[in-house]
């Protein structure tokens, strides 16, 4: 056979032999339109060759979705490289993304090593070089830098041997968000045209995914902080307390409930402004975020109103560390003319179980006497030190208008 044409099937004109056919390949003869014909038949089932780039395709289709399941950037990278080898047939890959906190430099992600493994390379840092021909790169106006019998390096930069080099850059369709190249060190296959169209289209599915898994990660944080102080906002810290709730039930765990009033704080918007309204709560969540352990909670779920939620823990441990709290908030203070306080009350799961006996205990009646439980305790705590609330020059003492009672609560 001339040329680079692949024979299906070699068979004699003048008998029913077949000298060589692919698999799955059948000779059956027969009548067409009146005349004696044979036909080449593939069964359904037939295993024949694919053509390495509608395979190459089919697999970009597949990788494609299987990315877009991944929850963040990271995972996403990770496994990008792990297909692109696994299933395109790239040697070796690496991922580098933009730092977007300076973007004259980039982030190492996930690469592979010289023996083909996949390697961690977050934590490494490389400078942009983006200057003539990769000015163009940057900007997205040329899809891949090619290079034939060039250097290949590992992720550090230290040259282990020659081979050929494609790097496409991630481009969302507005930007440049990172690079990703691949190399043919291992098997010195070079890489064809078609290969070429191939990465090209790979990096662009992964640029775009990680720029869209940005999107989301970005979107769910908005939806579960709080915008001012970065803790959990009202919404995330209700559901917490919750999911704690079932997990104290389940487990017979404790828990204790803390809800924390910044004392004055109208007075200091009043006095000195929003901004400086703004900056006292700021404090008080970042002093209280400092002072809980990392398994506790800490939401904003009012304008002055903090949860904080103490799994495993003592009442008499919260108590401490309230006081802890303030103390703190009091020494941040020196120089300003009011003074920072917190009026915080306390509730916890053991204390209404044995009152709940044979009424209501569905998990959110339990919720509600939990907060309501704790409301009154907070502002008992905040009439009974009044005299310690901010305040500003001249200004008389403040007087309380709440004088609950925990009895006042119906179970």
């Amino acid at each position: 056979m001339a040329g680079k044409c692949r024979p299906l099937a070699v068979f004699s004109l003048t008998s029913d032999k077949i000298y060589e056919a692919e698999k799955g390949i059948e000779l059956v003869r027969g009548v067409w339109d009146g005349e004696p014909a044979v036909a080449l038949i593939a069964s359904p089932s037939s295993s024949m060759r694919q053509d390495p780039y509608e395979q190459d395709l089919k697999y970009l289709h597949d990788i494609s979705f299987d990315l877009s399941l991944f929850d963040n950037v990271d995972d996403l990278c990770r496994e990008a490289v792990r297909m692109g080898r696994e299933r395109l047939g790239f040697d070796r890959i690496g991922v580098w993304l933009i730092d977007p906190n300076d973007h004259a430099w980039k982030l190492g992600c996930w690469g592979t090593d010289e023996d083909g493994k996949l390697r961690d390379e977050r934590g490494l840092r490389s400078p942009c070089i983006y200057g003539g021909e990769r000015s163009e790169f940057s900007e997205g106006k040329i899809p891949l830098l090619a290079f034939d019998d060039d250097v290949c390096m590992n992720a550090e930069g230290t040259v282990v041997g020659m081979g050929s080099r494609l790097i496409a850059p991630l481009w969302d369709g507005h930007g440049l968000v990172g690079e990703i190249g691949a190399d043919d060190f291992l098997n010195h296959r070079g890489f064809s045209p078609e290969k070429r169209e191939i990465f090209i289209l790979f990096a662009r599915v992964v640029g775009h995914l990680v720029s869209l898994k940005r999107a989301e990660t970005e979107l769910r944080m908005l939806a579960s902080t709080d915008v001012l102080t970065g803790t959990v906002n009202r919404r995330t810290a209700l559901i917490i307390l919750e999911k704690c709730l079932a997990q104290c039930r389940r487990s017979g765990s404790d828990f204790t409930l803390c809800l924390a009033d910044l004392d004055g704080l109208k007075t200091v918007n009043d006095a000195y402004g929003h901004a400086a309204g703004d900056e006292y709560i700021r404090r008080a969540s970042a002093t209280l975020v400092g002072a809980v352990r990392g398994s506790d909670t800490v939401g904003r779920i009012g304008g002055d109103e903090f949860l904080i939620i103490f799994p495993d823990c003592h009442r008499d441990i919260v108590a401490t560390v309230m006081e802890r709290v303030n103390v703190e908030l009091a020494a941040s203070a020196k120089g300003r003319n009011y003074r920072p306080r917190l009026s915080w009350g306390t509730s916890s799961p053991g204390e209404i179980e044995r009152l709940l006996q044979g009424a209501d205990s569905t998990p959110q009646r339990c919720i509600d006497i939990l907060l309501e439980l704790a409301d009154q305790r907070m502002y008992e705590n905040k009439r009974t030190k009044g005299s310690a609330r901010p305040r500003v020059p001249g200004e008389t003492k403040l007087t309380s208008i709440f004088e609950p009672s925990c009895d006042g609560i119906s179970f």
